[in-house]
């Protein structure tokens, strides 16, 4: 666990160590460790674990004018391991992520792993030295960071490298996980749910709806754009059905059915070989647009093709019921006689009016059936598509 003061005086010895520099190369006397600590604003009594506990000490034998004085001075270096372990509990008392760990992976480097709820593995590689900060290539959107204590001269990615001491602060994994929601996210657009009433009965049609849209905008349609993009497959794990070059700068849409949108068919749009943003895409949303309109009609139209029949049934029973045998009583019952001209007129009158009405019920509920008959994936959209 790192107090504030520690942090504080750590800071302060870490800026003695240059970019360049090796951190085993800069030693401090007792002496320099002292001044340190006042340049920090702090006093000895501050640090209550002391401070030579984050650094490793050897005798150096006094040397003037070449020669030995036969006296020794003690030495400190600053110790990497303490520090990352220190850092590595004081990040871990917090409640951010459900599982840590560090592992080592050589004298100036160690690899601090962490579990989240909200988003997944976490590797953050911590660096003692500022050049290979800058050697290296972190991506945020494979949840993979730099962390430096070193100061470096430059970084590769600001987005996915850190300051060791922004972990102490209380409201960093809060930033984090906004930064990460702007930087991940939104890297897909829906086109409709795999298990919606269309892509159970028609997939194929879903696709020849892109693919048609895809030539719609001069896109070259690519039936396996992982070929030419293969480091995709690091960023997406999952089904790659097809997908569409939309300029000369290696820019791709990309229909698939990763985890990325679980249970979705959706759109990628990937440029350098890495997931960017959909609105960056002059042809995605267009795409979207087109297809899930043909997706909502189709669903419309099937479901309005299956009530046809039970409502058939219940007009012809309706229409049945009024016969004959209902309509004689009426005439009856107002002193008619029912093999009278009028009754005979009457009837003629009830049959034909209920022949029309019949008719007219029978095609306008069989109009869902032509329109699902002529619905087309391909064709724009019209009266009956």
């Amino acid at each position: 666990m790192l107090s504030e003061s520690e942090a504080v005086f750590l800071n302060r010895c870490l800026r003695e160590i240059p970019a360049t520099g090796r951190i085993e190369d800069i030693e401090f006397t007792e002496e320099q460790v002292l001044e340190l600590i006042s340049d920090a604003s702090l006093a000895e009594s501050d640090l209550n674990r002391g401070w030579a506990r984050f650094f490793d000490s050897r005798s150096k034998d006094v040397v003037e004018d070449g020669i030995s004085t036969g006296e020794t001075v003690e030495m400190y270096r600053l110790s990497p391991e303490i520090i990352a372990n220190d850092w590595a509990d004081e990040v871990d008392d917090n409640s951010w992520f459900s599982e840590t760990r560090l592992e080592q992976v050589d004298d100036e480097s160690w690899c601090f792993i962490a579990q989240s709820d909200g988003r997944g593995e976490l590797t953050f590689r911590l660096f003692f030295n500022g050049r290979r900060v800058e050697e290296y290539s972190p991506d945020a959107l494979k949840n993979s960071f730099a962390v430096w204590f070193v100061e470096p001269r430059h970084t590769p990615d600001e987005r996915a490298t850190f300051r060791w001491a922004e972990f102490l602060q209380d409201d960093f994994w809060e930033d984090l996980q906004r930064n990460l929601l702007r930087i991940q996210e939104p890297r897909t657009v829906d086109i409709c749910r795999l298990n919606s009433v269309a892509a159970s009965d028609n997939m194929e049609g879903i696709e020849d709806a892109i693919k048609y849209k895809f030539r719609d905008l001069e896109l070259e349609v690519e039936e396996d754009p992982e070929e030419d993009i293969t480091e995709i497959e690091e960023y997406i794990d999952g089904p790659i059905l097809f997908g569409a070059k939309e300029d000369q700068d290696s820019s791709y849409l990309i229909v698939c059915e990763c985890d990325r949108s679980p249970n979705q068919l959706h759109l990628h749009y990937v440029r350098d070989g890495k997931p960017a943003y959909l609105s960056d895409s002059n042809h995605a949303e267009d795409v979207r647009e087109f297809t899930r309109s043909k997706v909502k009609r189709y669903n419309e139209l099937s479901a309005k093709k299956k009530d046809v029949l039970p409502i058939l049934k219940w007009s012809a029973a309706l229409l049945g019921a009024i016969g004959v045998s209902q309509v004689i009583p009426l005439f009856t019952f107002f002193g008619v006689q029912p093999n009278s001209q009028m009754v005979t007129n009457s009837m003629i009158g009830v049959l034909v009016v209920s022949l029309l009405i019949g008719i007219g019920v029978f095609v306008y509920m069989m109009l869902p059936v032509v329109a699902f008959r002529r619905f087309s994936w391909t064709r724009d959209g019209g009266l009956l598509n």
